[in-house]
């Protein structure tokens, strides 16, 4: 099963790809995702791995791709170049490779999907309060002021919540105001217990801080932000004493 989500308008989607083929795998594998069918450089190599429930009580594994765009990653500090439609349409397969496997998935031409999430992304876009036209045409995005990786305490995972003490994941949307600040949050992807999400648009709201956005005339406009959130337990490392002679 293939899942393709925006979080918003632009280029970048995430991807999570669920099958058995996959069983047995960890973060630690090496694997990259590519476009086929012509298999360009990989678009994704960053993934989270959680159990997708099934029938029957069984669970198969789900690999759960970071952000990225169709062109893949920018080179030497630079972004990718713009998805053209032209480049969506081209795009009949995508390839997962790992070791001396690989699966290929194949999708059909992606052209008229993608050209309906655009038109659904700008639907968002509006119920958000914000003019879809404006923020296609944005000359600078919201840029955090701190590391992203600051907004969550380390020692914020909520022991009380799931008991395994397993990873999650979290996504959520940051609502950013013409001043910079965090004006709403909403998780809209949570992988894991109810309270990783309780917990991470908190500490957002009340940590993260941005450069706002600008139009095309370089005016402080209202804007929005993704953020995703891996929780992970950091277990103390236990003090041996010195032995006495």
């Amino acid at each position: 099963m293939l899942e393709i989500e925006r979080l918003g308008p632009g280029d970048r989607f995430y991807a999570t790809i669920t099958g058995k083929a996959f069983n047995g795998l960890g973060e630690s594998t090496h694997l990259t995702l590519r476009t086929g069918p012509e298999k360009v450089d990989p678009i994704a190599d960053r993934f989270t791995v959680a159990d997708a429930p099934i029938e029957g009580g069984g669970k198969l594994t789900a690999l759960m791709f970071s952000a990225t765009t169709w062109n893949g990653f920018g080179h030497d500090g630079r972004p990718p170049a713009p998805v053209t439609p032209e480049r969506e349409t081209a795009i009949t397969s995508l390839i997962l490779s790992w070791g001396d496997k690989a699966v290929q998935l194949g999708t059909g031409s992606l052209g008229k999907a993608m050209a309906a999430m655009r038109e659904c992304t700008d639907g968002l876009v509006r119920s958000w309060g914000l003019d879809p036209v404006q923020q296609a045409r944005l000359s600078v995005r919201p840029m955090p002021k701190s590391s992203p990786d600051t907004w969550i305490a380390a020692n914020s995972y909520p022991f009380g919540a799931d008991k395994r003490y397993r990873p999650g994941l979290t996504r959520a949307r940051l609502l950013v105001d013409a001043s910079g600040a965090v004006s709403g949050c909403k998780v809209v992807d949570n992988y894991g217990d109810s309270a990783f999400a309780a917990a991470a648009c908190e500490q957002m709201t009340t940590k993260a801080t941005f450069s706002p956005a600008l139009d095309q005339a370089g005016k402080p406009v209202a804007s929005h932000y993704e953020a995703s959130i891996r929780w992970k337990v950091r277990r103390p490392m236990k003090q041996v004493g010195q032995r006495r002679r």
